[in-house]
């Protein structure tokens, strides 16, 4: 408990309202006013103190329980009235196999006001085997909120595995493979096996579409095929499969990617055999020419074709390429991309004239002359600085079959993106570096491709590569606004922050063709792209919707060239001035809650105002700030208690706070004035004076327009005015609600 002085700097105000010292000995007050009449002891109250709230101890996140959804429940709060939810999504793993856990200015709110402790993010309203989702995991913290004590916890941590925040939805077995041929009598279906599984549930049709399913089987968890048998009347058709996982919950997945496979029929056609890719490995730029041995006749009145499949190091699903081939090859050129190798495989049909019956054979095997791949062009061309200014150096992945072929490689070079390239040095064969590139030190251009050479090819060298360009240099004086006024595009966010200003200039060495813009709250991690498309113009408006009061923002520019590619950009760790540090200005209802913090925070340090009986109430203190500065208080009677009283509170450079925590971010608030009360005998009165408050948001609060109505702030109105660093003003006086005081 605390003894509360109703007011002062904060948001009511302290009236002392007394008859005579005999009566303020007395501890009575029997005159007959508009009001009920008030002693000293009215102008205090005893309330229950919230000085600052704690943070979920427990963060529980579901990992693998549904499809679609991912569900959280944490512990309460005390005095919490709401809770934040913030999510990071990680969608790559760290070189364990395992996911690192976000940088900070990776969380986005998700929720900004939930009023209990379990929230259920739905990720996907449909679930499919083929989304991205999947391979996703997400990262959740919790931060409790008290807007009536405008208190706010800090956020659960991450990094403590109590509260680390991690899930993952259920996901689909992948990888499902069916036999195509192997046995007569049995269909073999296999799968990756699911973390959460205790149950697999098989699904089988006849539709290629998947529609028209019905459940098979139900295997457990540790199996990861099964064996489906056939009648005989099933033999040679073909079947649709797809796997569901079921967790301990009971709840399945979404069905897995679709496997098509079949048994051989009575009198099938054997399997194709020595199946390849004749020259194959990088010898054509623009087709892959497939060859086998034929297939006998399974009678005198059948004929033989095949059909051609292929699969990819991009997708494992069986796509027909052609069917009802007579001949033993053929030559696919249809939707091939380089860089890309392919696998392919024939199946034998059988047709009988004689009986009009068609048998399917099975699926060649695959084999280590089976799969094949274009003549491709290196990927992932980069041009970095060279040793001089005349230089760069071009870096790129060796291009596919590297490690099969001896390529050379070719570098051409123009002086417009889409000109006549022209050759600036051939038959390279860089050494390959222990980041796995190759690199060549070259005269500097404006633009480069690079071609992929095999000379014992039909085709000798590869298109030409993606191009690549020199990267421009940083853009010069990355600034960001601090609390200032910005001349469009002024509106706050949610959180009454105004938009910052982030400005910069050309290099003086280049002309980029553009700019990409990041933030972070950290200097040297974390940074954001913030615009999608490359910025023509020097300046950027971030209107960062989960900008909070007291946060900096680090901003990094990075020039691009005409191709999209670039990483230079300034240094927020070397920017010892800061310029490149920002943060919005704050509307006036919420710069005054900031700045009450720290009238709060100096009225717990007075004794006399806390003191009891009344009358060691009166006279007067000085405390000093944490930081710096003093606040003096002088309580005392006008003339013997008829007259009222009056209440001073001065304020000297007083400071408790710097920004975040942190010393050399400079003083949150620095207060200089007054916030003084004068009262009648009824407790009624007004507080006046104000106090200029310069730091992070500079400012003044004015108080001549308050009302105080038995003892305690009542009606009426703030004044505030909003400055920047250079004392401009933001927002000009105005008023707000005497109600902002007292939340």
């Amino acid at each position: 408990m605390k003894t509360k002085f109703i007011g002062l700097g904060c948001a009511v105000a302290v009236c002392l309202a007394l008859t005579s010292c005999q009566e303020l000995f007395q501890s009575k007050v029997n005159m007959a006013t508009d009001t009920n009449p008030a002693n000293l002891g009215d102008l205090f109250e005893r309330e229950e103190e919230i000085e600052e709230l704690g943070t979920s101890a427990q963060l529980f996140v579901s990992q693998g329980l549904l499809a679609g959804k991912i569900q959280l429940t944490w512990s309460q709060v005390d005095y919490a009235t709401s809770y934040r939810i913030e999510r990071a999504v990680v969608s790559s793993t760290n070189a364990s196999g395992g996911y690192d856990v976000p940088d900070e200015s990776d969380y986005n709110s998700i929720c900004d006001y939930c009023y209990s402790t379990s929230y259920t993010d739905m990720i996907l309203s449909n679930p499919s085997a083929t989304s991205d989702a999947y391979k996703n995991h997400y990262f959740y913290k919790i931060t409790a909120q008290n807007f009536a004590e405008s208190l706010e916890g800090p956020a659960t941590d991450p990094t403590v595995s109590a509260t680390r925040g991690e899930g993952w939805l259920l996901k689909s077995p992948s990888n499902v493979q069916a036999d195509k041929g192997k046995s007569t009598d049995t269909i073999n279906i296999s799968w990756e096996p699911v973390e959460e599984a205790v149950e697999y549930e098989i699904f089988r049709g006849e539709k290629s579409n998947g529609t028209g399913m019905e459940l098979l089987a139900t295997v457990t968890a540790n199996q990861t095929s099964y064996e489906n048998s056939l009648l005989t009347s099933e033999q040679g058709t073909e079947f649709y499969y797809k796997i569901a996982a079921k967790n301990s919950y009971g709840n399945s997945s979404a069905l897995s990617s679709i496997a098509m496979g079949y048994s051989l029929k009575e009198g099938a056609p054997a399997i194709a055999g020595n199946v390849r890719v004749v020259d194959g490995k990088a010898t054509s730029k623009s087709q892959l020419v497939i060859t086998w041995d034929p297939v006998a006749a399974t009678s005198a009145t059948a004929t033989i074709t095949y059909s051609l499949y292929k699969t990819s190091s991009e997708d494992s699903v069986y796509s027909l390429v052609k069917n009802k081939l007579t001949g033993t090859s053929y030559t696919d050129s249809s939707g091939l991309k380089t860089g890309v190798i392919y696998y392919y495989y024939v199946q034998a049909v059988s047709y009988d004239s004689a009986t009009l019956e068609t048998t399917k054979g099975a699926f060649s095997e695959s084999g280590e002359n089976s799969y094949g791949y274009l003549l491709s062009p290196p990927d992932s061309v980069e041009v970095l600085d060279g040793d001089s200014d005349s230089t760069v150096n071009l870096t790129w992945a060796p291009a596919v079959g590297a490690d099969e072929v001896d390529f050379t490689y070719t570098i051409y070079s123009s002086d417009t993106q889409n000109g006549d390239y022209t050759i600036l040095q051939s038959d390279l064969a860089p050494a390959q570096g222990a980041d796995g590139q190759l690199t060549a030190a070259v005269e500097k251009k404006n633009f480069y491709k690079i071609t992929t050479n095999n000379p014992l090819g039909t085709d000798t060298e590869s298109v030409m590569s993606a191009g690549a360009a020199p990267q421009p240099a940083a853009p010069q004086n990355v600034t960001a606004s601090k609390t200032a006024l910005l001349s469009r595009d002024f509106t706050a966010n949610k959180n009454n922050v105004y938009p910052v200003l982030i400005s910069w200039e050309k290099p003086v060495s280049d002309d980029p063709a553009g700019y990409y813009v990041y933030r972070s709250t950290k200097t040297d991690s974390g940074f954001r792209k913030l615009n999608e498309e490359p910025l023509v113009e020097f300046e950027y408006i971030d209107a960062n919707e989960t900008a909070k009061a007291g946060t900096v923002y680090y901003y990094k520019v990075v020039s691009i060239n005409s191709l999209g590619q670039g990483k230079k950009g300034n240094d927020p760790q070397t920017d010892t001035a800061r310029t490149c540090m920002g943060y919005g200005a704050l509307t006036r209802e919420q710069w005054f809650r900031e700045y009450n913090k720290t009238c709060k925070g100096s009225q717990k340090k007075l004794t006399l105002m806390h003191k009891t009986p009344d009358t060691s109430k009166l006279g007067s203190e000085t405390i000093n700030g944490d930081i710096s500065g003093t606040l003096s208080y002088k309580a005392v009677l006008v003339n013997g208690g008829l007259g009222g009283a009056e209440i001073t509170m001065h304020y000297e450079n007083y400071a408790d706070y710097y920004i975040g925590g942190d010393s050399s971010m400079g003083v949150y608030f620095r207060l200089t004035g007054n916030t003084d009360t004068t009262s009648n005998m009824s407790a009624n009165g007004k507080m006046h004076e104000s106090v200029v408050c310069t730091g992070m948001y500079p400012g003044t609060a004015g108080y001549n327009k308050l009302e105080i109505k038995g003892g305690a702030a009542g009606g009426g109105y703030y004044e505030v005015t909003t400055r920047d660093l250079n004392g401009n003003t933001v927002l000009e006086n105005g008023d707000i609600s005497w109600l902002i005081g007292e939340e």
